[in-house]
This record gives structure tokens, C-alpha cells and sequence, in this order.
């Protein structure tokens, strides 16, 4: 855990962002072209975070990876926090975060599970929110390896994730 949030497990397979920002990070392996399958759901309307791609190694700040790797955005009130703006769609649910807008709101309601499916290919990140393309970024220059983390964003955001698995992509042999 980099950042003073956490996760608690709230059921068999079910873990919940609580307490200030931070990011849960996979340190053990770190992914280059993969397919990353997460299913999450927020708990209520203000409820923020995100699942992080090709993150540097974290300490105790999440800086790096906010900085160097990628997050997929889960906001659905599309808050730019520069601008005080609601439903803009480089921060809306998604999202690649400021770098690649969400096509369009996709997400369930409050309470009620969404899948992402995140492949990352090369310079090439595409995100599908239940089961429809939502974002893409076709010229990713950040980090082209890295670890995998998960968001917690404020006090009383409380976001759900399960079912995460993250499938690397081999090169096709001719």
C-alpha cells in the first residue's frame, strides 16, 4: 500500500477502498501487454477511484504512478477536480485519466457490479466498460511496463472491486 487509504475484504473475494488516498499495488510482477478483467461498484454517488496500469514501484506515495503510469478512471460524475466541472469525459468513468476521454456514461447504478476490460497493447490502451469500448489511447508514452494497482481516492469513498486477473498478451508467432 503506497499512501495512508487501504482496502478491507468485506466478503470472500471482495475487497473495499476506505480511509485518504492512496494505491494498492501488485508488487511482486509487473505487466507490459496484457488483457486486465476487474469487475467494481461504487457504494454511493460521490464515490471515486480508479485501477492503475504500468505503474513504476511505489514506496509510500502513490505519486509515481499517478505521474508515470495510467488510470483507468471510475467517477461517474465526471468531476475535473482543475475546473470544478461535473461530466467531463476525461475524467468521467472509463477514462483514461486526462489523457483519453470516455466516449460515454456506461456504467450500472450505484450498488450494482460493472466488468472492465483493460488491454494494453504496446502504445495502445482500450478500456471496455460492460461489455462496450468506452476509451482508447492510441499513443500511450508513459510507462510501457509496469505493476498493476488499485485506488482508494477520499475519506468515505468506499468502492468494491472482485474478479481480477490480469492475462499477458504473447506475441503471435508467424
Amino acid at each position: 500500500m503506497a499512501g495512508p487509504g487501504g482496502f478491507r475484504q468485506i466478503a470472500e473475494g471482495v475487497i473495499e477502498s476506505h480511509g485518504g488516498s492512496g494505491l494498492f499495488w501488485y508488487a511482486n510482477e509487473s505487466f507490459d501487454d496484457f488483457v486486465l478483467t476487474v469487475d467494481w461498484r461504487t457504494t454511493g454517488q460521490e464515490d471515486n477511484s480508479g485501477v492503475f496500469l504500468r505503474s513504476p514501484p511505489l514506496l509510500d506515495n502513490p505519486q509515481p504512478a499517478i505521474e508515470r503510469g495510467y488510470e483507468v478512471q471510475i467517477d461517474d460524475r465526471g468531476l475535473d477536480p482543475e475546473r470544478n466541472v461535473l461530466n467531463s469525459p476525461l475524467y468521467r468513468t472509463g477514462a483514461l485519466y486526462k489523457l483519453a476521454p470516455a466516449f460515454r456514461r456506461n456504467s450500472t447504478p450505484v450498488g450494482v457490479w460493472n466488468a472492465f476490460e483493460v488491454t494494453a497493447s504496446g502504445s495502445c490502451i482500450s478500456v471496455d466498460l460492460n461489455g462496450e469500448n468506452i476509451s482508447r489511447l492510441e499513443d500511450a508514452s508513459r510507462e510501457m511496463r509496469g505493476h498493476i494497482g488499485l485506488q482508494c481516492h477520499h475519506e468515505g469513498s468506499a468502492v468494491q472491486f472482485r474478479n481480477l486477473s490480469v492475462t499477458p498478451l504473447t506475441a503471435q508467432k508467424d
